[in-house]
């Protein structure tokens, strides 16, 4: 028999990040959130750098190329359809926030302020969170869910788990609700670390840190077969490689990989080894900066002032591309998103409900789903958050 001070809801939600505050907003009243940190929605606030990049524009079908492979695509489906991009941006503005597109098409709030979106999720279900509450273990009993913390416990009929991945881990995110999940006999895909930069061996462009390269081939070479080619943004840093289009492949990237970046494509190659202006110059007239341009050449003995058309063959072949040996990925402290969680064969991808538990429900980032740069990871938070309140709500068994 249950001890009398136990306290019972209908829904308790533990994990209050971006998926558990928009499942809050669709579970009624009887519920309750619990965050161990000493606020919610922490992790919110670092997201694009503090400005928050919800959403995408475009069609909703165009998101499913967007996390990773067509496994993938086939269990998001469900729950960005019925809560898509429009449907998000409408969301927000009803609860007075502006967005705005930008250029590339991501969808960001009007004051560029991370806050004022954590605020439009927190303020009106606040009182429903109960902050500074660790949770320390899950039980699975015949009228629903045990689940303990350090001070208390609680009695639930579901339990929806949006404790997010392993990234940034200052802001709570332990793994701990993956570890909940596994004693209640779900298979984790092992985490790694996603979206994150990539640290080069002897890396030798220090000096051109902050040089972009837009739009160009990436390759990544294994054993020297090509797994993987895209198009894409660079960005060199201080110890290797960064940008949107880094990070996306950073998921597939491992130590020892090859990574090739286009520098003269095949139509501009006819273009640059003409004429008697300098190579230099003509690289950099063609797009490529000035300061990787220099830092490049002297790294292959040509001189600063040899005539474009004078340029040997062996060099030519050496600027099509520059190839970078990977030391390590990087850390989770630098991870935006977790590649792996909770197997998506074991949920049910209409409901966001477990296949082995039932009333069991899981959204976000605790499940092994993630998303390239450009909102896609937060899209599929709300919108799987919303498909498992909603689902909590109208199941009975």
């Amino acid at each position: 028999m249950l001890s009398q001070d136990i306290t019972h809801y209908e829904i308790v939600i533990v994990g209050g990040g971006v998926a558990g505050l928009c499942a809050a907003a669709f579970c009624g009243d009887n519920f309750r959130i619990l965050e161990r940190n000493n606020e919610a929605g922490k992790k919110l606030l670092f997201a694009g750098s503090g400005q928050c990049n919800i959403t995408h524009a475009g069609k909703i079908s165009d998101f499913l190329t967007q996390y990773g492979n067509n496994q993938k695509a086939r269990f998001v489906k469900p729950a960005l359809f019925a809560f898509d991009n429009i449907a998000v941006t409408r969301f927000f503005a009803e609860r007075g926030i502006t967005l705005f597109e930008r250029e590339d098409g991501k969808i960001f709030p009007q004051s560029m302020q991370s806050q004022e979106i954590r605020d439009a999720l927190f303020k009106p279900i606040k009182e429903k969170i109960l902050v500074n509450t660790t949770v320390k273990n899950v039980t699975k009993i015949q009228d629903g869910f045990l689940i303990e913390t350090e001070s208390s416990t609680f009695l639930s009929t579901k339990l929806i788990l949006t404790t997010g991945g392993c990234s940034y881990p200052s802001t709570g995110s332990k793994g701990d609700g993956l570890k909940f999940a596994k004693s209640l006999g779900h298979k984790i895909i092992t985490p790694q670390p996603a979206l994150v930069p990539i640290i080069v061996q002897n890396f030798k462009f220090a000096d051109s840190a902050g040089t972009s390269f837009l739009q160009t081939q990436i390759e990544i070479f294994r054993n020297k077969k090509r797994i993987y080619c895209c198009n894409g943004d660079v960005l060199l840093t201080h110890r290797g490689l960064s940008g949107p289009g880094i990070l996306d492949l950073s998921r597939y990237i491992k130590p020892l990989d090859e990574i090739r970046i286009s520098i003269i494509d095949a139509k501009s190659e006819s273009e640059i080894f003409i004429g008697k202006k300098t190579l230099k110059n003509v690289l950099a007239n063609s797009g490529i900066p000035l300061r990787f341009v220099i830092q490049l050449l002297h790294q292959l003995d040509v001189p600063l002032d040899l005539p474009a058309a004078e340029t040997p063959r062996e060099i030519r072949q050496q600027l099509k591309f520059v190839s970078f040996t990977v030391e390590q990925t990087g850390s989770w402290n630098e991870a935006m998103s977790t590649a792996g969680g909770v197997a998506t064969d074991e949920i049910n991808r209409y409901t966001m409900e477990s296949r082995i538990v039932p009333n069991l429900f899981f959204a976000g980032e605790i499940l092994d789903v993630d998303g390239n740069c450009g909102g896609y990871n937060i899209q599929f938070a709300l919108a799987s958050g919303k498909l498992a309140a909603t689902s909590a709500q109208n199941l009975t068994y």
